[in-house]
């Protein structure tokens, strides 16, 4: 199961919020969301969404690329 992490900073972005709620609507098995403290990525966390898996940040501008990149990345790690 892929952990997925989002800063408590940046999931209060419309966008990161957006992207939370898409990954719980479509219930996916193999995905755990936490919500974290602080990245320490100063400032950069209000810009755009993202998150961490494993050691692997994940950045887009939108909900919609974000889930993308991170279903693929989970997707990568399980082969």
């Amino acid at each position: 199961m892929a952990v997925i992490k989002f800063c408590e900073q940046n999931i209060k972005l419309p966008e990161t919020n957006k992207t939370i709620k898409t990954l719980h609507q479509k219930q996916y098995d193999n995905i755990e969301i936490c919500i974290v403290d602080c990245f320490r990525r100063c400032l950069k966390c209000r810009i755009k969404p993202f998150c961490r898996i494993q050691l692997i940040t994940i950045e887009a501008n939108n909900e919609e690329n974000l889930v993308k990149k991170i279903i693929q990345t989970v997707q990568k790690e399980k082969q």
